[in-house]
């Protein structure tokens, strides 16, 4: 078993969206072909801090291990998240976004929301949302895991490259509702 680990280690970015590349070389030490400051060797990691993702490089170039994210929603917010979804997840280039797992932690104060309590996550564009359920109409605080929607057709879409994940309600703005939700994330990208 050959190996190489002369400059080994974990490397980090903070800033949004940047993933890492393959090296022009195998050997980062000569000064041509330079190598850029994302360029990273085989078995490598590479954290990017900004977007909580972790990535690496095996013999068929760069892969995302896998993202988390999450986003606290306010109940103002919620009342129009069919309207105006909000993303949780951004684009990024080359790569489509997708769900692994997720939940929903609704905050209970004092009077569920009622009607259109279907809340999805569903990439911007797409006619399927990839995860929901209606569930945001809790009347005690609650965290419930979110179901896969693995229901599609021959015409359908989930999957869309350079496109945001979102977070709306399926039908309609709820309505009445007063409690604050966070919705969890845990995500790949796989590449377009």
């Amino acid at each position: 078993m050959a190996t190489q680990d002369s400059r080994i280690k974990v490397k980090r970015s903070t800033v949004s969206g940047t993933v890492p590349t393959v090296a022009p070389s195998t050997d980062h030490t000569q000064p041509t072909p330079a190598w850029s400051a994302t360029d990273i060797y085989k078995g490598e990691l590479f954290i990017n801090q900004a977007d909580n993702v972790v990535w690496s490089r095996g013999d068929d170039g760069v892969f995302c291990i896998g993202g988390n994210t999450e986003l606290t929603i306010a109940s103002a917010d919620v009342l129009h998240l069919n309207g105006t979804p909000l993303t949780i997840v951004s684009a990024v280039s080359g790569y489509s976004i997708e769900v692994i797992s997720a939940s929903v932690k609704i905050d209970f104060s004092t009077t569920a929301y009622a009607t259109n309590t279907f809340i999805q996550l569903i990439t911007n564009g797409a006619t399927t949302a990839q995860y929901g359920a209606g569930i945001i109409n809790a009347t005690v605080a609650t965290t419930k895991k979110l179901p896969e929607i693995s229901t599609t057709t021959a015409t359908t879409t989930q999957l869309i490259a350079n496109a945001d994940l979102h977070v709306s309600v399926k039908t309609g703005d709820p309505t009445a509702g007063d409690s604050d939700i966070t919705i969890f994330v845990n995500y790949r990208l796989i590449p377009a």
